[in-house]
């Protein structure tokens, strides 16, 4: 039998759930894959991405077609990932021009002297005034 016909088979009191971890689970795992996080950020992203799937193969009636769906958004996640690359090498649009440099803090500015009248705290109307 084909596992993926077991997908009509499925008690619809758990497509919620099913839905919604393997939602969390692609969501997590594209975040702890790419340079979206920090260090600490990707460590937590892989954890949630460990935990929805294992949730994944409890939640589907075998647990080989949550393990067989979890396998295939990592797999198309990965062909996503190496077809952008493969395409901006062919552009060109991927190396160290295009590397992020690294910006100078701006100069800190004087603080300008407010005009009398003016509200502090708020810029000047840009508008004219109204006419009466």
């Amino acid at each position: 039998m084909n596992p993926f016909a077991a997908l009509h088979d499925q008690p619809p009191v758990l497509l919620w759930a099913q839905l919604l971890l393997l939602g969390l689970f692609i969501a997590s795992y594209v975040a702890a894959v790419t340079g979206l996080l920090d260090a600490r950020g990707r460590l937590r992203a892989a954890g949630a991405a460990l935990l929805a799937g294992v949730g994944l193969g409890f939640a589907f009636t075998p647990w080989t077609l949550g393990a067989m769906l979890a396998a295939a958004s990592v797999a198309g996640i990965g062909v996503f990932i190496g077809t952008s690359w493969l395409l901006s090498r062919l552009l060109g649009v991927h190396g160290p021009a295009y590397a992020p440099q690294a910006v100078a803090a701006p100069a800190r500015e004087e603080p300008r002297p407010v005009p009398r009248g003016a509200r502090r705290g708020f810029s000047q109307p840009t508008a004219p005034a109204p006419l009466h």
